[in-house]
């Protein structure tokens, strides 16, 4: 809206002249005289300062300021305004700032905007080319007052106006001068614009006949709307120039009889002439140039193969090659056309030549690239920006459908790629989003299919960035900025784009703090990969998560997500049951995770799938009790078990630590005797086979398993990759798994087999003195220990099994039981979910998990310091191999045993004289020390993920 001018003053002779003013206008005048009036009135209260209050100091001439480090004088003579046609404002008209009621004021004030009163000029002034400048701060861009001045703006009708009609050459011609900073910071089609107007028939009529009808800059160009050639809407467009000319020149067809190429106006584009093809703008001439200068003319000097002229103190070519003309688009037009800057009276006519300007052929095109990145940096004089003829050519101007033309369709990479590569021209001064484009593109699924297959329907620069219209992303109107991007990519993606644009990310308003994927997201913008590539299957996820961080979060939590971390592409993503591109909310019916047809979903890779298997909480955490107690409550139950476990056993192995170190300095001190010796028989062949599948199995269930768990960390990909990949890993812990249920259930078969066999009754099997049931001997033992490992009491008289060692024992009953069945949970959930609903899965896995993290622990750090790890049996216990203690050691491990075996008479049973020969031994300490160093490894390596995770 208009702001309405304030502090009006009434001129004298407007009041004077209302009183002879014609009847019918007298009325009329009178309302504005109370208009006048009124707004005087209202303008005294809102307004303290008066022209005579502004006088006060402005009519000072030594009054200055300093800026920038200079003096500026403020000196406003108190008569400046009388011969101005705001004579009748006051001062604060103008200068609206509210801190111009302040006195004094600042010494900056805000500029005036001249729009409040002269909207349209404003509004014509913002819209032309020196608007545009002036908006982006340009430094020669041109204000208000540099042509109409500022406080004494006098009407364009005074001769001392720099407005009026002889002075607007000059006032343009500040500017558009050679040399001037305009001609040397802009690309502008014509040169010696001043000194060309002077010497033409237009400025020879202003200035040597005094003929203010000739046309003046304004006159082409308009007064505010300043627009270039190349812009449909400017006035010396190529549509547009006729009629512009026409304002002076009327019915000027009538005068034209000249026919060009039999025909008066051809209709052939390019071939129409303009005004301006045959007159040349500001050096406007009665003669034709196609008519007074051919090309024989021209190739007289130019087809001679050493013509140059120097450039720089280089050597150009000025050669023009007769062949590529006859074979050129062009071959129809003649030099002129394209050089229209020649001068005709000049022994050599090119002399004033200069760049060729498509645009008077082209213009639609011309219009389009000045507008585009490329265009702008032309504009503003970029060494390095693309004009027409870089892509295009010069002379030999070939059509974009024929094979050998720069832009023909599999040509177009290589031309853009000659500047978009790394370190080439286009990042020299720019801020590129993307560095080495045309790299990218080559190796992307678009720029292989067109350079390994030969398809000419695949995407290439021009697709997606247009012909001539390239900008930035972060521009609205780009065809690439992300509110437009889909549509780019669904010009040749429809089937993809109908999909995305109804789904829930193809959102159109893009604006909001939540920012909806585009195709660039998923698929990046240059090095495109194919969908079933590993390369992309492996970073969906990722991408995913970039905006859905939690849910990816819990994702990888699950199987699922732990075996894509590890490189599984065959792990279900969140694009096999979302969807890809048809993404919806779940509430949808066309949701690929709706109740309706969630089960389906499943079924892609769980056959069997049910509605109680799609209970499986895909997302769920057991951090949030409220919405899911049981994995809450599962969670830190084994948690409480794991710590309580290892806090218990912990303290008991460091009481344990200093009394173990006394024994093993006793046993130094006694020589170790050689060759044969007499031992105790302590495990038979059948325990020793069953304990090393035990070590095996249990191995490879701890390296797999912890791969699995851990699978965040480098060094479980590291595993995983090496053993093969998640894949191999599962199935070798499935085996595992098997060898474990085979030897659980061969012990159990045992135990059973020995007690048929021998009779005995199931309490006193169980719970016999030689059991390795718990009982109240263990009591007293671990009472009698713990006294012992503080110093106020004797060693314990320990039997054929101690307290820890039955922890040992049942603790694999237990894992088998726990972990096993959660296991074939895991294995099996489609068979298990026919009974139990989904959600027991999530509740078994962290069972599983858990569990299993407490056996390996348990078993690689308590278990291996118990058996071979304590000093006086370090580095390692060979008796589950062999099978054999030697006597003495027997005697001081197990006393209470060793006289139960004299006392009954058994000694004799299991007492034995032998000698183990060296290489058994070897092999013996290999397998253990590769078991040890494998379970102290694997335990560094989870210590160091808990802690650094």
């Amino acid at each position: 809206m208009r702001r309405k001018c304030i502090g009006l003053r009434l001129p004298e002779k407007e009041a004077s002249e209302s009183t002879v003013a014609a009847p019918g206008s007298f009325l009329k005048r009178q309302k504005s005289l109370t208009v006048l009036l009124v707004t005087l009135f209202i303008t005294s209260l809102a307004f303290a300062q008066s022209n005579e209050d502004c006088a006060m100091c402005h009519d000072d001439p030594s009054l200055t300021t300093t800026r920038n480090g200079r003096q500026i004088s403020r000196y406003i003579p108190g008569n400046i305004l009388e011969k101005s046609v705001h004579s009748y404002l006051e001062c604060v008209s103008c200068h609206t700032d509210a801190a111009v009621e302040d006195f004094p004021h600042p010494d900056t004030l805000q500029p005036v905007n001249c729009g409040e009163c002269h909207d349209d000029a404003m509004t014509n002034f913002l819209d032309g080319i020196h608007g545009q400048a002036f908006t982006r701060k340009d430094k020669n861009a041109p204000s208000c007052s540099e042509c109409h001045g500022t406080h004494q703006i006098i009407p364009s009708s005074d001769p001392q106006s720099p407005t009026y009609k002889m002075n607007i050459p000059v006032l343009c011609g500040k500017c558009h001068r050679e040399g001037a900073p305009v001609a040397r910071a802009y690309n502008i089609s014509e040169r010696n614009i001043l000194e060309n107007y002077s010497q033409g028939i237009h400025g020879r009529g202003l200035f040597n006949a005094g003929l203010i009808v000739t046309a003046t800059c304004n006159d082409c160009h308009g007064n505010h709307l300043i627009l270039p050639h190349t812009n449909s809407r400017s006035s010396i467009s190529q549509k547009n120039i006729a009629s512009t000319c026409m304002k002076c020149h009327a019915r000027i067809e009538d005068v034209h009889t000249k026919i060009i190429n039999r025909e008066l106006w051809e209709k052939k584009p390019g071939a129409i002439p303009a005004c301006t093809d045959c007159h040349p703008p500001h050096k406007v001439e009665m003669q034709n140039l196609v008519e007074n200068i051919s090309d024989r003319t021209c190739l007289k000097c130019h087809e001679q193969p050493d013509i140059h002229k120097t450039l720089d103190g280089q050597q150009v070519s000025l050669h023009v090659d007769v062949n590529n003309l006859t074979v050129s688009a062009h071959n129809n037009i003649t030099c002129v056309k394209c050089h229209s800057d020649v001068t005709a009276t000049l022994a050599r006519p090119c002399e004033t030549a200069d760049k060729v300007d498509c645009s008077n052929c082209h213009a639609e095109e011309a219009e389009i690239y000045f507008e585009s990145g490329h265009g702008r940096a032309y504009f503003s004089k970029h060494e390095n920006a693309p004009y027409c003829t870089d892509c295009h050519g010069t002379h030999l101007v070939k059509k974009k459908d024929d094979e050998t033309s720069p832009v023909f369709r599999s040509a177009v990479p290589k031309l853009c790629g000659d500047c978009h590569k790394n370190n080439g021209q286009a990042l020299d001064g720019t801020d590129l989003k993307e560095k080495d484009a045309f790299a990218d593109y080559s190796t992307s699924v678009h720029g292989r299919s067109l350079e390994e297959k030969g398809l000419l329907s695949v995407a290439i620069c021009t697709d997606c960035h247009t012909t001539h219209f390239m900008l930035k992303e972060n521009d609205e109107r780009s065809s690439v900025n992300p509110a437009n991007l889909a549509k780019t990519c669904g010009k040749c993606h429809k089937g993809i784009y109908d999909e995305y644009i109804a789904s829930e990310h193809g959102h159109q308003n893009n604006t909001g703090e939540l920012k909806f994927p585009t195709c660039e997201t998923c698929h990046t913008a240059h090095h495109i990969s194919e969908v079933h590539q590993d390369k992309f299957m492996s970073e969906i996820t990722n991408q995913c998560g970039q905006c859905h961080k939690e849910l990816a979060e819990t994702y990888l939590e699950t199987y699922h997500g732990k075996v894509h971390q590890l490189g599984y592409l065959q792990a279900a993503r969140c694009s096999d049951c979302h969807g890809a591109h048809n993404i919806y909310p779940m509430d949808n019916p066309k949701s690929t995770i709706n109740p309706r047809n969630i089960v389906s979903t499943c079924q892609k890779c769980h056959t069997d799938a049910n509605m109680k298997f799609t209970g499986y909480l895909t997302h769920a955490t057991h951090y949030d009790k409220s919405n899911f107690p049981w994995l809450y409550y599962t969670f830190w139950a084994m948690t409480a078990l794991l710590l309580s476990v290892f806090a218990f056993f912990g303290l008991h192995t460091l009481l344990w630590l200093p009394r173990s170190l006394g024994t093993l300095i006793k046993r130094e001190s006694h020589p170790k005797p050689l060759g044969k010796q007499w031992y105790i028989r302590r495990f038979s062949k059948k325990n020793r086979i069953t304990h090393i599948f035990v070590i095996c199995s249990f191995i490879l269930l701890a390296l797999t398993g912890m791969i699995l768990k851990f699978a965040y960390m480098p060094w479980a990909k590291s595993l995983s990759g090496l053993i093969g990949g998640a894949h191999v890993a599962g199935l070798l812990h499935r085996f595992a798994a098997i060898i474990t249920f085979g030897y659980f259930v061969f012990h159990v078969v045992s135990l059973l087999k020995i007690k048929f066999q021998k009779g005995i009754k199931v309490s006193k099997f169980i719970f016999s003195s030689n059991s390795l049931m718990f009982n109240r001997k263990d009591i007293k033992d671990f009472w009698a220990s713990i006294k012992w490992f503080t110093g106020v009491g004797p060693r314990p008289n320990y039997g054929r099994w101690t307290y820890w060692e039955k922890f040992d024992y049942f603790a694999v009953f237990w894992g088998v039981m726990v972990i096993g069945s959660t296991g074939l949970m895991l294995w099996f959930p489609e068979v298990f979910t026919k009974i139990l609903p989904g959600w027991l899965i999530n509740v078994a896995q962290i069972i599983h998990s858990d569990e299993a993290l407490l056996a390996v622990g348990f078993i690689f750090t308590i278990h291996f310091f118990n058996t071979h790890l304590r000093p006086e049996s370090f580095p390692m216990d060979t008796v589950i191999f062999t099978g054999y203690v030697p006597v003495e050691e027997y005697k001081a491990d197990r006393p209470h045993e060793y006289e139960q075996l004299e006392k009954s008479g058994k000694l004799k049973d299991v007492l034995v004289e032998k000698e183990f020969s060296p290489q058994k031994m070897l092999w013996i300490k290999i397998f253990g020390f590769v078991a040890l160093f494998t379970g102290v490894v694997l335990i560094g390596l989870i210590i160091y993920s808990l802690i650094f995770h």
